[in-house]
């Protein structure tokens, strides 16, 4: 008996949602998480030892600065300590002149805070003044709870060593001692992909062997594309690397297609004869040997050329874009030149024209008001996470902050019962370090797990053990067993999301609608550029064409992320965030199956001989692209004029076979099918999701 069955639906899909997050296996996601949990250990027991107070914010720029890879730790590092100084520099400048002053000083920190969030939308380091914004409204708790000069800025110095020698200790382990290299993460995924490849073809020759459950296509698509994050990462991190980046980047498109044609194949268990056996074994030598290859750093140059014969068994069975991919990828022209990635500019074209960024930064500086006063009004500074909270939840959408609140709320209610518990229950029996760090290990190890996972949960880890450090650690160098720090830590937490939901729900609100169509009419340009002819990848039209397949994984997966949030903009009318949401979720499943059709049909036109020569399926290709590209510019229109496109359904040659003139008129019928966008027929008021457009 499954107790699944008996669970109600959405609980259901509650457990699947953190079923798979917590077994996602990023690549270089356990090394992170060892060195996130083992690092909170080590600031732990240096804090303690050395009397280094406000513990939770040494894990939290722990939680915040650890990244994937070595790289990367040590470009947040630099971020964290400019952001450091000009934090430090603002709140002397406010102390000295301002101190004795509140009304001065709350403006002049309301300035600062506002100033701040409106240049983390504008420039593209945001994160850095994202940081400057929280500490300026962390700032106001230190002479609000202090009654001399002195000692606030001492308080404050503390703050300084407490926030940066967590970034120093990172950056020595993290970038030294144990580092986690882009291009050793990426050989070690790359490795373990075609090792998946070899297996399938050992299915696929019969072999009896104790090979794991084939990969769903979902999964493939994923993984390749953090392949493409580790190669971003490893062209800026390694020299050697950055010189092959172009095979690199062919490499990885190739190997995704490998594993998806080879897992495909192998399910069907396709009787093959003794030439089938000879092919699929030949296929196994020539992966092995691309595996060789990526375990050594250097490109895969293989001299098998297929016969005549092979060619013929290769497409009899599916077989002829795995030789064709090997083939070109062993001849990639290594001496091309690598392209130069386009340097994005420090601040967003309309950050002087667009109100949106302005409005933003007031919504902000507004809620985190509100809490302020709240909290010195009801003289209960225990609550002050109230007005943090107001920062952190701060997002452009409605939508994405109603996700990141219901994160914060998420972590601050496991902390604040993890908190409970350990007090009540274990604290008391404690006689010395040891055993407090033993207690500490599996909370910050899970943690670091949870917060080391995907965008869409990483978030609960971090507030979890900030909400739990908070109310076990700071009271004193000392485990701490006062309950009422953490029902206050809780309360205030739960105050400023009441108060931010409020204030950026039903105040110039933010909507991502229009912005999804968008990305639904980029993804469907990236389809366009699929059916027609690829650009060439080092001499080699089919590399081009894997490649090009990447591209429109990429911007399904911005689709698909952008509508997640889309569906928590409660700002939205329901009816018109409903028909929003269906018709985008047509269209992602419309445009996945038009690109796994279009590679169908393309494997039979090569099979035919139609793929080079003719010229009709040529003019017919071209016709299709332009089809979806109009579709796409009338999705993007406001409002949306995007009426179901037309396309013969015919095959445009007299001599194609009657299969491939039925996968054509499939090929056809998907992109006919379409879902109809315009405002009389789709339901969607327009209206109701104008950027700013309060419901």
């Amino acid at each position: 008996m499954n107790l699944a069955d008996y669970m109600p639906e959405r609980l259901r899909a509650l457990a699947s949602f953190f079923r798979e997050e917590l077994t996602e296996a990023r690549p270089g996601r356990a090394a992170q998480a060892t060195q996130l949990g083992a690092l909170c250990l080590l600031v732990v027991l240096v804090s303690m030892t050395l009397r280094v107070p406000m513990i939770a914010v040494s894990l939290i720029v722990l939680f915040y600065g650890v990244q994937p890879n070595a790289f990367f730790t040590k470009v947040v590092a630099f971020v964290f300590v400019v952001a450091t100084v000009l934090d430090v520099g603002c709140l002397f400048l406010v102390l000295k002149y301002a101190y004795g002053y509140p009304l001065i000083r709350i403006a002049a920190a309301g300035l600062i805070l506002l100033g701040s969030m409106y240049l983390m939308r504008v420039n593209k380091l945001g994160l850095m003044f994202f940081a400057v914004a929280l500490v300026a409204a962390y700032g106001q708790t230190i002479p609000d709870s202090l009654d001399f000069p002195e000692i606030a800025v001492r308080a404050l110095m503390w703050a300084v060593v407490a926030g940066m020698y967590p970034v120093l200790l990172m950056v020595i382990v993290c970038g030294y001692l144990i580092p986690s290299r882009p291009v050793a993460l990426l050989q070690r995924e790359l490795h373990r992909q075609l090792s998946d490849v070899s297996a399938r073809l050992d299915q696929m020759h019969g072999a009896p062997i104790d090979a794991p459950v084939a990969s769903p296509a979902a999964r493939i698509e994923k993984d390749t594309l953090a392949l493409q994050g580790l190669h971003t990462f490893a062209i800026s991190d390694d020299a050697a690397y950055r010189a092959l980046a172009p095979y690199w980047n062919a490499c990885i498109a190739a190997v995704g297609y490998l594993r998806a044609t080879a897992n495909a194949l192998a399910a069907r268990r396709l009787p093959m004869g003794d030439a089938g056996r000879a092919l699929v074994s030949r296929l196994k030598d020539e992966v092995s040997a691309l595996n060789a290859s990526v375990e050594q750093a250097v490109p895969y140059r293989g001299r098998w050329i297929p016969t005549r014969a092979e060619r013929a068994t290769a497409m009899t069975f599916g077989l002829d874009g795995v030789c064709q991919t090997l083939q070109a990828l062993a001849r990639f022209d290594l001496g091309q030149p690598v392209p130069k990635a386009p340097k994005d500019a420090l601040f967003v074209p309309d950050s002087l024209t667009n109100p949106a960024y302005l409005r933003f930064a007031l919504k902000v500086a507004l809620a985190a008001s509100i809490c302020y006063v709240f909290y010195h009004g009801a003289q209960w500074d225990g609550i002050h996470t109230s007005l943090l909270t107001c920062v952190i939840v701060a997002y452009p959408s409605t939508g994405a902050s109603f996700q990141k609140m219901m994160l914060r709320c998420g972590g601050a209610l496991i902390g604040a019962l993890l908190a409970l518990l350990t007090t009540v229950v274990i604290i008391p029996r404690l006689d010395g370090i040891f055993g407090f760090l033993l207690m500490l290990a599996p909370i910050f190890f899970a943690g670091a797990w949870v917060a080391t996972g995907s965008e869409r949960s990483s978030y609960i880890g971090t507030q979890f053990v900030f909400t739990f450090a908070m109310a076990t650690l700071e009271s004193g160098f000392g485990p701490s067993t006062d309950l009422g720090e953490i029902r206050d830590r809780a309360i205030g937490i739960l105050i400023g999301i009441v108060v931010s939901a409020v204030v950026y729900t039903f105040i110039w609100p933010e909507s991502e609608a229009n912005t999804l169509r968008q990305k639904l009419a980029d993804a469907l340009r990236e389809a366009g550029k699929l059916i027609r002819h690829a650009e060439c990848a080092g001499g080699s039209e089919q590399l081009g064409y894997l490649q090009q397949r990447v591209a429109c994984w990429t911007a399904l997966k911005n689709c698909e992320d952008m509508a997640g949030r889309v569906t928590l903009e409660v700002n939205l009318r329901a009816g018109t965030r409903q028909a929003t949401l269906q018709r985008a979720r047509n269209v992602l499943d419309g445009c996945r199956q038009i690109l796994d059709q279009w590679d169908v049909l393309r494997d039979s036109l090569r099979a035919e001989g139609h793929e080079q020569s003719d010229q009709a399926w040529d003019a017919w290709r071209q016709q299709a692209a332009e089809v979806l590209d109009d579709y796409a510019d009338r999705l993007a229109a406001q409002p949306p004029t995007a009426a179901p496109p037309r396309l013969p359904p015919i095959a445009p040659s007299a001599n194609a076979s009657p299969a491939l003139a039925a996968q054509a008129r499939r090929l056809a019928m998907q992109i006919i099918e379409l879902p109809d966008w315009t405002p009389v027929a789709s339901g969607i008021d327009t209206a109701a999701v104008q950027p700013g457009k309060s419901i």
